[in-house]
């Protein structure tokens, strides 16, 4: 019986201004094998790895291994799940998430 198992990946997970900006390590996956989903407030990140070797190669010594990473994140009520936006570079995936627009400080000027 082949099962997959996962890793919990590397995460960091900061509060700016206008939103919310995950950081989540994930070395040698491909954005293809990436899949995210948010459900109500729940972020939940599952990744395949599907490594084979290049056509006409036969391993010798396997010492690298693909690996199955899997997590989820409730986020703050005041995210909005509508301002979401991923990109995966250098083995970081970063994810930022925008908040609800009555959530966001406003300035009041003082007349």
């Amino acid at each position: 019986m082949n099962e997959e198992t996962f890793r919990v990946p590397a995460a960091s997970f900061c509060e700016k201004p206008d939103g919310y900006e995950i950081k989540i390590q994930l070395p040698g996956v491909g954005k293809e094998d990436v899949e995210l989903k948010m459900e109500g407030r729940t972020l939940t990140l599952k990744t395949h790895a599907k490594y084979q070797n290049p056509a006409g190669f036969k391993q010798v010594v396997g010492e690298f291994e693909r690996t199955n990473y899997a997590m989820s994140a409730d986020l703050p009520e005041k995210a909005d799940p509508s301002a979401l936006k991923a990109k995966l570079e250098n083995g970081v995936l970063a994810v930022e998430i925008g908040k609800r627009p009555e959530t966001k400080a406003v300035k009041i000027d003082i007349l």
